[in-house]
């Protein structure tokens, strides 16, 4: 409903539409507190002045994203790569 068609059913009694109008007053003023205080809620050491001892709720740093791309290929030696490797000797010094 919208808020003429309100005042139309309630022409008959003033009182209501007081309250009525009250009512919207409150709604506004309460809105507007809501919106102030989530913007202060919003705020911490990386987007104010504020130090980062006042950062109760944030949840930290983000997790370091990598920009290296996988290769598709298995740890270790690669298959079909002669290894080369240290012979055994028989007098190790």
């Amino acid at each position: 409903m919208k808020r003429e068609e309100i005042l139309a059913l309630c022409a008959s009694n003033p009182e209501v539409i007081a309250y009525i109008i009250n009512l919207e007053s409150q709604i506004k003023a309460l809105t507007e507190r809501l919106t102030t205080l989530e913007s202060r809620l919003n705020q911490n050491s990386r987007n104010s002045s504020k130090p980062p001892s006042s950062d109760y709720f944030s949840k930290g740093k983000p997790n370091p994203k990598s920009l290296r791309k996988k290769s598709g290929k298995k740890p270790g030696g690669q298959e079909g790569h002669s290894g080369t490797t240290l012979e055994m000797v028989d007098n190790p010094e």
